[in-house]
């Protein structure tokens, strides 16, 4: 039986990898589209160093508070709390 699943799979796995592709490339067209393809942004936590997400206000790791960051008053993209210029439009914070 494995050898016909192989080779069942080997033929579907052929007869699509056209399609795989198209779809592949819309949904990065539409990652593009919606946030530029930039990933989330991201906080480090000062105690222990581990990366969270952007909205998180506490450490996933150590459960420290993080630091609020610098919004920018011309785009109100929120920054890092030591940042001088803002990351999407390069203003002076």
């Amino acid at each position: 039986a494995a050898p016909v699943a192989k080779d069942t799979f080997n033929y579907v796995a052929e007869g699509t990898q056209e399609g795989v592709r198209h779809v592949a490339r819309a949904i990065g067209e539409g990652i593009a589209a919606a946030g530029g393809g930039r990933p989330a942004a991201l906080r480090r936590c000062g105690a222990c160093g581990e990366d969270n997400d952007g909205d998180a206000t506490f450490c996933k790791s150590c459960g420290a508070p993080l630091p609020a960051g610098k919004v920018c008053p011309s785009c109100n993209v929120e920054n890092d709390a030591d940042a001088r210029f803002c990351d999407r439009c390069g203003s002076e914070l």
